[in-house]
């Protein structure tokens, strides 16, 4: 069996059965209940860091992993969305954790839905935060092709944490007021997340996008997860609230609650606490 080998104080790369690595980060307590977080689209295991201190006091072990492709997971030609809880499992496995909930915020709410889908029978609760939806046929089949167009040409703005964090900077002024009030003390943490996502090149972001607009292996009505909740901003303009609730009511059981004044990254800074309470009550 293949050891965890560790990167840094709190980062880690696992080597799965198939040689493949996976990078994770862990926050919070190593004694604790486990809750796994997923990242965003493109983002990294760092996107996880502000919600360090909320882990903390919990009294919890948040445990962030990089998709294949970006950060420190090896890139993987020819996944599904789909084979996201087999790796998860695996992981969850080599860290001796029977059962754990799962959080999935943006771009990683679908993988958080694939692991209701797949694995739960070893899920306590499973959580999306401003999750992406299911497009249409027309931009779906944008957002398959755009991001290998897309990809090469930005990856250059995050080529390490202090040119992405002026890249920020630049768009910070098309982000919703909530979103901007709170970049002072989240764009570290987020710049970090960016370059770690393209640590590897823009190959891994580019087929991580065209994942999130295809085919994801499932269909939203066949997630029957009883303890499923959805966490949505209503001035949210990265993935509006409309395609929020149209997914939302497509799960069973699921329970949602909208915020009138939080956009895409505001509602997870703000409502850390609460999203983190609601998913470990049971834990």
């Amino acid at each position: 069996m293949s050891r965890i080998k560790p990167i840094s104080a709190r980062s880690s790369i696992l080597r799965l059965r198939d040689g493949r690595a996976l990078g994770f980060a862990e926050y919070g307590r190593s004694s604790g209940k486990a809750l796994f977080y997923f990242h965003g689209y493109p983002g990294s295991r760092v996107e996880a860091r502000p919600l360090s201190e909320t882990a903390e006091r919990f009294g919890i072990r948040l445990i962030a992993v990089d998709r294949p492709g970006m950060g420190l997971s090896t890139f993987l030609k020819g996944r599904r969305l789909i084979d996201w809880p087999a790796d998860v499992g695996e992981l969850a496995d080599r860290l001796e954790i029977e059962r754990f909930s799962v959080i999935g915020c943006s771009g990683g709410g679908p993988y958080a839905l694939a692991c209701a889908r797949k694995i739960p029978e070893r899920l306590i609760s499973c959580g999306i935060v401003a999750g992406a939806g299911i497009f249409g046929p027309a931009i779906s089949l944008l957002s398959r092709s755009l991001p290998w167009f897309l990809s090469p040409l930005i990856r250059p703005l995050f080529r390490n944490k202090e040119e992405a964090a002026k890249a920020i900077a630049k768009v910070a002024c098309l982000l919703p007021e909530p979103d901007r009030r709170v970049l002072p003390r989240i764009g570290e943490a987020w710049a970090a997340s960016l370059a770690e996502a393209f640590r590897q090149g823009w190959k891994g972001p580019a087929y991580e996008g065209s994942l999130l607009g295809g085919d994801w292996g499932f269909k939203a009505e066949d997630v029957r997860y009883a303890n499923a909740h959805w966490w949505h901003g209503e001035l949210d303009r990265h993935i509006p609230v409309t395609m929020g609730r149209a997914l939302a009511k497509e799960l069973c059981g699921c329970q949602a609650i909208y915020y009138p004044d939080e956009g895409h990254i505001s509602l997870i800074v703000n409502h850390g606490d609460e999203i983190v309470e609601t998913l470990v009550r049971r834990l």
